[in-house]
């Protein structure tokens, strides 16, 4: 064994997932620093603390880079802990070159469901995509009987936003909802006929699954072409960033969120919530879900090190399948088969009065909800 657990990870620091992924290295980073200030990771096998060494490359949001980084990470940098990228589609390529070398993958940012399979070797850190807005027609039942009616809007040829349209349409069948699933090619070309298909079918819900840009120009179309909805909810809503391009724009918008610094849950293990937003916070980042779900890999991570008292990945998989918990990012358990997350929840926030506030479920709600939206 090395004199440092070391860690790496393909992040993207560039290109169109620069937000997210400068958020997620955040969160990495000021895991690590904290771990460090705390002695280290415990090693039982080796009955010392060993420090933690965290290597990463950016991939610039490139399938391509992130394959190059995750050979390198492994072959060259031969890394113990290996996180996976932000985005499905980064992630679907890192557990291709994860697996052909036997190396297993501790996944915060690819949301899509196919990205687990039996034998993947994948652990999961956040729900899967078609869990996303299942909560959402909880809410919505809550405090309307009457709503019938549903569109989900999602980029063709995305499978994050196909499994959440999927997963919608499913919840909203079982609810009671009609659904229409609205597919688009191309922003801002399809946006004219978009507004036309929501104007015209005027659904009590609108939901998006879509890239930040995406959602960002859908809400300001929306809003421009006078769409008429209840409940509208984009996934892109969670960032703190949209508020800043929305403006007054974002008021009322709903989002699923994997996990909001309000949103407070009593720790079995590891810091609380408010420790992790301040250890964010410290690393120049917002405290959006991005960073505290990598911090939840890395946190989890070091929790089957400790258990398993050595980095041999059969152990880490072991541990982690026989692990159920609650740390700072909610409730952690995944299905042994796939290494899916069935543990973890959604919590749903609302833009209201300019910042973000969880209004769902009230178990840590700040607020209630402002439905329908104004």
């Amino acid at each position: 064994m090395a004199d440092a657990i070391r860690f790496g990870a393909s992040i993207s620091t560039s290109g169109r997932y620069a937000l997210q992924g400068c958020q997620a290295l955040a969160g990495l980073q000021a895991w690590a620093k904290a771990t460090n200030a705390e002695g280290g990771v415990r090693l039982s096998q080796l009955g010392e603390r060993l420090a933690v060494t965290l290597i990463h490359y950016d991939d610039a949001s490139s399938q391509e880079r992130a394959v190059a980084n995750l050979e390198r990470l492994i072959s060259v940098d031969r890394v113990h802990v290996l996180i996976g990228p932000y985005a499905s589609d980064l992630t679907r390529a890192a557990v291709r070159v994860a697996r052909q070398h036997g190396k297993l993958l501790w996944n915060h940012g690819g949301a899509s469901d196919d990205i687990h399979r039996p034998g993947a070797g994948v652990v999961g850190i956040s729900t899967p995509a078609s869990r996303y807005f299942g909560s959402l027609l909880e809410l919505v039942r809550s405090f309307d009987a009457d709503a019938q009616k549903a569109a989900v809007l999602y980029r063709r040829g995305s499978r994050f936003g196909r499994q959440a349209a999927r997963g919608a349409r499913a919840a909203d069948r079982r609810a009671g909802f009609v659904v229409a699933a609205l597919a688009y090619s191309s922003l801002p070309e399809d946006l004219p006929q978009l507004m036309a298909k929501l104007c015209r079918q005027r659904p009590d819900l609108i939901l998006g699954a879509g890239s930040f840009e995406d959602d960002c120009a859908i809400a300001r179309e929306g809003i421009a072409a006078g769409v008429r909805t209840k409940a509208f909810a984009l996934t892109a809503a969670a960032m703190w960033e949209f508020g800043q391009t929305l403006g007054t724009g974002a008021e009322g918008i709903l989002a699923p969120s994997q996990w909001e610094p309000d949103a407070r849950y009593a720790v079995d293990f590891g810091p609380s919530p408010s420790q992790v937003t301040e250890r964010i916070r410290a690393m120049g980042s917002a405290s959006d879900y991005p960073a505290a779900q990598a911090y939840a890999a890395c946190l989890i991570a070091q929790r089957c090190l400790e258990e398993a008292g050595s980095a041999d990945d059969e152990a880490l998989w072991r541990g982690a399948c026989d692990l159920d918990c609650t740390t700072f990012f909610g409730r952690f358990g995944i299905n042994p088969r796939t290494g899916m997350q069935v543990g973890h929840e959604m919590v749903w926030v609302q833009w209201q009065g300019g910042r973000k506030v969880v209004v769902w479920p009230p178990s840590v709600a700040q607020a209630r909800p402002v439905y329908p939206r104004s």
